[in-house]
């Protein structure tokens, strides 16, 4: 709107500087600025299309990430049931090897016995008794082994059926891993692009500013020539005064800024301001935007910025309850935690969020991963500590 206005009062001063300047520049400066206008207009329509393509995928960014999350957690599950399954498998191992041998002794004896061993043996017999004896000691061995050969058949099949499950388990979590990296490849290709597009279009956005304001300047000596001429001829300038006038008017119309306070509601087991100096921070990494440190020409940073791989794991800085958990404009995926005394903590910038608006989180809990949400140009973190609205500087309670 400013943009507009400020082209709109140019045009007008053209226009009135037919007996002060040469015609022919004020044309071309006037061509010149609706050019521009046009183009700043179109450049910045693209760039808001860019920026809602860079939102769009990086909230598809944050559904793959949790799936992977989330199949992050079934992989440890599972390999802990595989590892169970193993050592379960290495005992029907142990039970089939003995068995074997067993039946490898049986057979053996048999063997060196010869054929006619039973037979010898019976007749060597004379009492009835002892026959009996030797009849069931011949049942007993033959019933042996028939239960050793059932035993390793039996082993044998529990243990195709366990070398099976595992294969089938390591196969499905292998093709399932493999399928979300390939979809997060996909996706942070797709976001990088959307991003240095961005970037391209807010350079050219920028370059065509900068001509503006050099025109702006141009004109505003033209401007001056009027004021001369106009002073000479004794005639007052209309369009200062209402200039003037329409610039009180739209401060009167601005309105101010308010803040709601947070209202705590969770109480901690041990007071937040206790903690001063010695938590620890979210993630390890370097600090590469301090507190206070110049954001850009008007602005300074009331957090700090962490650079880190993306895909770090952000640890909540103490206990307390997760009174935001979603999408902020700038911040992309962010957390607020809030703590007691009216101290909250806010994690910005993260490929994806684990932790729903009510939760109760614990130190050192893994809340989200690191990621370049909300249009950032690298992978890191956004922390800052507030108490109610006042921000606090985090190198001062994090060591």
């Amino acid at each position: 709107m400013k943009l507009y206005s400020f082209l709109a009062l140019l045009l007008l001063l053209a226009a009135g500087l037919a007996n002060a300047a040469d015609p022919k520049r004020q044309q071309q400066v006037q061509q010149e600025i609706q050019q521009l206008a046009s183009s700043l207009n179109a450049a910045q329509n693209t760039s808001d299309a860019l920026q809602d393509e860079v939102t769009r995928t990086e909230k598809k960014l944050d559904e793959v990430s949790q799936r992977l999350y989330q199949t992050e957690k079934k992989i440890e599950d599972t390999q802990l049931r595989l590892q169970a399954t193993n050592d379960k498998k290495l005992k029907q191992e142990t039970e089939l090897n003995t068995q074997r041998a067993g039946l490898a002794q049986q057979l053996q004896a048999l063997y060196s016995a010869g054929e006619e061993s039973h037979l010898r043996l019976l007749l060597r017999q004379d009492d009835p008794s002892d026959i009996s004896r030797t009849m069931r000691y011949f049942e007993y061995m033959n019933k042996s082994r028939v239960k050793r050969i059932q035993s390793i058949q039996k082993a044998l099949a529990e243990l195709q059926t366990l070398r099976t499950a595992i294969d089938k388990d390591r196969q499905y979590l292998q093709n399932l891993e493999q399928t979300q990296e390939r979809d997060k490849a996909e996706l942070t290709q797709t976001l990088t692009e959307r991003t240095n597009n961005l970037k391209k279009m807010n350079s050219d956005a920028r370059s065509k500013q900068k001509r503006l304001e050099k025109l702006r300047a141009e004109d505003a000596s033209l401007a001056e020539i009027i004021d001369r001429l106009s002073n000479a001829e004794k005639k007052p300038a209309e369009s200062a005064p209402k200039t003037e006038k329409e610039t009180a008017k739209a401060d009167e119309k601005k309105p101010s800024p308010t803040a709601t306070p947070i209202k705590t509601r969770f109480t901690p087991d041990k007071a937040f301001s206790s903690l001063k100096g010695a938590l620890s921070w979210p993630i390890a990494g370097k600090i590469i935007h301090p507190y206070d440190s110049a954001k850009n020409e008007k602005q300074r940073w009331r957090g700090v910025v962490i650079a880190a791989p993306g895909g770090t794991k952000v640890k909540a800085v103490a206990r307390g309850r997760v009174l935001f958990s979603g999408w902020m404009n700038t911040y992309g995926h962010m957390i607020i935690i809030e703590h007691d005394s009216n101290y909250i903590s806010l994690y910005g910038y993260n490929r994806a969020v684990y932790k729903k608006e009510g939760a109760i989180v614990n130190a050192n809990e893994t809340i989200a991963a690191v990621g370049a949400s909300g249009g950032q140009s690298r992978d890191g973190l956004y922390f800052e500590i507030r108490q109610g609205k006042t921000p606090q500087n985090p190198a001062r309670w994090c060591r």
